[in-house]
């Protein structure tokens, strides 16, 4: 098996409590009005708490077989990060439903499809699914804080709780990766395993958008559907952006730390000081 040796210099992995206002009112879609952009991220957010747990559950089957000191830091570090993620968006989860939006039928589907991995994946390929979804996690974390603009006209608490999230998804990315290579180390399903959960990923989070929207009884508008194609794939759009780290994820002998994101998170309290105002002891 191979021997566990991070070479890159991988950040602290700190656990924040965040005190985040989910009381607030908020435009009903949030981003720029635009329901296609803004649905995407609630079902994003709707999947977050029970896939956060996921990847903990996924990484705790190898735990107990580790010995290396730094990684088990940083797994602790990870599953400190990941649980309070998931603590935050269920608080902002239920601050869309009552907007209107079905977020429990999300919840609840994401809660059977889980039980169902579980069942059915062995702990490698449970371990696999989490490396694919931390790192195109952290491809969006990348996108968000190399452009903090696009998110100035988004609900506040939502874009703090996106730049804090995408700060810890950045300094833990390498986490459920350093524990794969260390127990699994199959390049192959790796990279297998990544095609299907993009493609069951972004189906999901279509036929989530259709039943928001649906129960809003809201039908995008040319503008809205425009506004979105944009956003996600015109020049500086956030998944065409995402498309360089996921063609670096399929070569083989990839590690997350391959592209350095350092720069995005240093110091990033100086340039978000209302989101680190939120840091509670």
């Amino acid at each position: 098996m191979t021997e566990y040796n991070n070479k890159a210099q991988s950040p602290e992995i700190k656990p924040r409590r965040m005190a985040f206002d989910t009381t607030s009112p908020m435009r009903k879609y949030s981003f720029d009005n635009n329901s296609l952009i803004s649905t995407f991220f609630y079902a994003l957010s709707a999947m977050f708490p029970d896939g956060e747990r996921f990847f903990i559950h996924s990484v705790r089957n190898y735990q107990n077989e580790i010995d290396d000191p730094k990684l088990l830091a940083e797994i602790r570090g990870f599953i400190g990060q990941e649980a309070h993620h998931g603590h935050s968006h269920e608080g902002l989860n239920k601050a869309i439903q009552d907007m209107g939006f079905p977020m429990d039928e999300v919840t609840n589907h994401m809660k059977s499809r889980i039980e169902m991995l579980k069942r059915v994946f062995g702990k490698g390929r449970q371990l696999a699914l989490t490396v694919a979804m931390e790192h195109f996690t952290a491809s969006l974390a990348e996108f968000l804080l190399k452009n903090p603009e696009i998110l100035d006209d988004v609900d506040p608490t939502i874009r703090q709780m996106l730049i804090w999230h995408a700060v810890e998804e950045i300094e833990h990315k390498a986490v459920a990766f350093d524990v794969y290579r260390l127990k699994v180390n199959r390049e192959f399903m790796r990279k297998r395993v990544m095609v299907i959960a993009m493609i069951s990923l972004f189906t999901r989070i279509a036929y989530f958008q259709y039943r928001m929207l649906r129960e809003d009884r809201h039908l995008p508008s040319l503008k809205e559907w425009w506004g979105a194609t944009k956003f996600f794939w015109g020049k500086k759009g956030i998944l065409r952006d995402n498309m360089r780290g996921m063609r670096m994820f399929f070569r083989t002998g990839f590690h997350p730390w391959d592209i350095d994101q350092h720069h995005l998170i240093d110091g990033w309290q100086e340039r978000h000081p209302d989101v680190a105002a939120l840091q509670m002891n």
